[in-house]
C-alpha cells in the first residue's frame, strides 16, 4: 500500500460489543439525544421555508447541509449495525 498507514473501516463499534452497542441504543441517553437532533432539524427545517425570502443562496445551501448531518448522525448506529452484520457474513462465507 505504498507504506501508508491502512485505514479502520469506517461506521464500526471499535470500543463496544455490537449487544452492548444496542443497548445502549436502547438507553435513555440516546433517546434524549435524538428528541434533541430531532428538535434541530425540525428548526433547520423551518429555517429552510425562509418565509421572508432573506436567506442568501450560501445560507440555504449552509442549512441543507446542517440537515443532511443530522439525519446522517440519527442513522449512523444503524449502519453501524449492519457494517457489523455484513462484514460477520462476509467472514462466515469465507
Amino acid at each position: 500500500m505504498n507504506g501508508e498507514k491502512e485505514r479502520e473501516p469506517i461506521g464500526v463499534p471499535k470500543r463496544s460489543s455490537l449487544v452492548s452497542f444496542r443497548e445502549s441504543l436502547e438507553g435513555n441517553f440516546w433517546l434524549d439525544l435524538e428528541d434533541e437532533l430531532n428538535a434541530w432539524l425540525g428548526d433547520v427545517h423551518i429555517m429552510l421555508e425562509d418565509p421572508d425570502g432573506m436567506l442568501t443562496e450560501k445560507e440555504l445551501n449552509r442549512l441543507g447541509g446542517n440537515a443532511e448531518a443530522i439525519r446522517r448522525f440519527l442513522k449512523m448506529p444503524q449502519v453501524m449495525i449492519e457494517n457489523v452484520e455484513s462484514d460477520r457474513e462476509e467472514d462466515e462465507n469465507e
